[in-house]
């Protein structure tokens, strides 16, 4: 062999040694970038998660308070909801107490006057027309008829007086 050769075979060996450290050094770059690849998976996913943890926890938490408030306000409405039926209760029956009571006096004012109806019919029918009210007397109702005061003190005591027709 010439020396051309050998320096030849030389070379080739030297690149033929280099390519193969170039080979090794890709896969090495190869697998770095995988780990690589995998922490940077690892810690996205581990900081995506942690966030959302986070997050859900905190969402969580405002939740819960939301509805410990709901049902305090529910617990307030039905409170005054409570009060409030109660109110409408008492005044009902307020009102008809009250209803009662005046159908009760009016009763007594005017019942005293209607005994008097069939003494006034019986009047009537005997072809005496009169003129009758209710008058107060003190404060006592009490029936009244119309008189002419011109012609009064008959009979025994003098207390009757003539009925003036209509």
């Amino acid at each position: 062999m010439t020396p051309d050769e050998k320096k030849l075979y030389a070379l080739m060996a030297v690149a033929e040694q280099q390519q193969n450290l170039v080979n090794q050094a890709v896969k090495e770059l190869q697998i770095t970038e995988e780990r690589i690849q995998k922490v940077i998976a690892g810690q996205t996913h581990h900081t995506v998660s942690k966030s959302l943890n986070t997050g859900l926890q905190e969402g969580t938490a405002e939740l819960v308070k939301t509805a410990k408030a709901l049902g305090r306000l529910k617990n307030s409405i039905d409170s005054a909801s409570d009060q409030f039926s109660w109110k409408i209760i008492t005044i009902v029956l307020g009102i008809f107490a009250i209803l009662m009571l005046g159908i009760i006096w009016l009763f007594a004012v005017y019942i005293k006057p209607l005994e008097n109806i069939s003494k006034i019919e019986s009047l009537r029918e005997d072809g005496i027309q009169l003129e009758i009210r209710s008058c107060t007397v003190g404060e006592e109702s009490k029936p009244c008829v119309r008189v002419m005061k011109e012609q009064c003190n008959y009979g025994k005591n003098h207390d009757l007086c003539v009925i003036d027709p209509i």
